[in-house]
């Protein structure tokens, strides 16, 4: 493993124990304080940040990557930003048209992250 993805894995995983953190203490102030407005929305935000933080971190291991890497991350991401759009754009569709349940938007970001990881292996056959 290169320093870089060393340094990336410390502090991506380090970033995710803070969002799980923040996600539990986030609930359950919520659930046993009921905190009213601007609190509320403070609240729900709050693991947004680590997430944030998390996405800067992997900004920076794609550029410490060699050129090859880059690009095999970059497509996997354009694939990956490219199903979840058109598979929420078709969704839409068929919520406002053909009755079908409403899915949380919460979901985007994980199913981003789910595609990207499954394409990234076919995307590198690609470069062998």
């Amino acid at each position: 493993m290169t320093p870089a993805a060393k340094r990336y894995t410390v502090r991506f995983l380090s970033l995710m124990a803070g969002y799980a953190l923040a996600v539990i203490g986030a609930t359950l102030v919520l659930r046993h304080m009921d905190p009213s407005g601007p609190v509320r929305v403070i609240l729900a935000l709050i693991p947004v940040i680590p997430a944030l933080l998390a996405l800067r971190e992997f900004v920076i291991f794609l550029r410490a990557m060699d050129e090859v890497q880059a690009r095999i991350h970059a497509e996997s991401i354009l694939i990956a930003a490219g199903v979840v759009s058109f598979a929420a754009f078709s969704w839409g569709f068929l919520e406002s048209w053909a009755d079908a349940p409403a899915i949380p938007v919460i979901y985007v970001l994980p199913a981003m992250a789910l595609v990207w990881g499954v394409t990234v292996p076919f995307v590198s056959r690609r470069f062998k």
